[in-house]
C-alpha cells in the first residue's frame, strides 16, 4: 500500500485548474473527493481518508484514469488463468520515440492503414505487450 501522505501529495499536485473536481462530479466520485479534502482539513481518520483515495482511484479508473493517487497498480492474475494480459497498438516510430499510444482500432497490425505519425509521416508501429 502506498503511504498516504504520498497519495495526498499526488492528489493535491492535481488540484489546480479545477479539472480533477470537474471529472470527480463527472465520473461520480465527487463526494469522496470532498470527504479527502475535509480530512486533510480537519485531520480525520488516517483509514477514513484511505477508503475514500480508493473509491476515488476506482472511480477514476472505471473512466480510463489508472493511478490517480498511486504511481502504479498491479493485477493479480485470476485463479485458473494462464498466460499475462496483452495489451495490444500502436506506438510512435521514431528512433526516439514520443509516448503516443493509441489502441485505434482500424488497420491491421504492420499494414499501412493504421495510424500515421504526423512528424514523421510514417505509419506507427504495432506492439502487444504481455503485462
Amino acid at each position: 500500500m502506498h503511504d498516504l501522505a504520498d497519495r495526498l501529495d499526488r492528489l493535491c499536485r492535481l488540484l489546480g485548474g479545477g479539472e480533477l473536481a470537474r471529472r470527480a462530479r463527472e465520473y461520480g466520485v465527487a463526494e469522496h473527493l470532498e470527504r479527502v479534502l475535509g480530512a486533510v482539513r480537519d485531520g480525520t481518520d488516517p483509514e477514513r481518508v484511505r477508503a475514500d483515495l480508493e473509491a476515488l482511484d476506482e472511480g477514476f479508473a472505471r473512466h480510463g484514469i489508472d493511478g490517480l493517487t498511486t504511481r502504479t497498480r498491479a493485477y493479480p492474475r485470476l485463479s485458473g488463468t494462464v498466460g499475462h494480459p496483452v495489451l495490444r497498438g500502436w506506438v510512435c516510430p521514431a528512433t526516439h520515440r514520443c509516448s503516443r499510444f493509441t489502441q485505434h482500432d482500424t488497420g491491421t497490425p504492420g499494414g499501412d492503414a493504421g495510424p500515421v505519425c504526423e512528424a514523421l509521416g510514417t505509419p506507427l508501429v504495432w506492439v502487444e505487450i504481455e503485462l
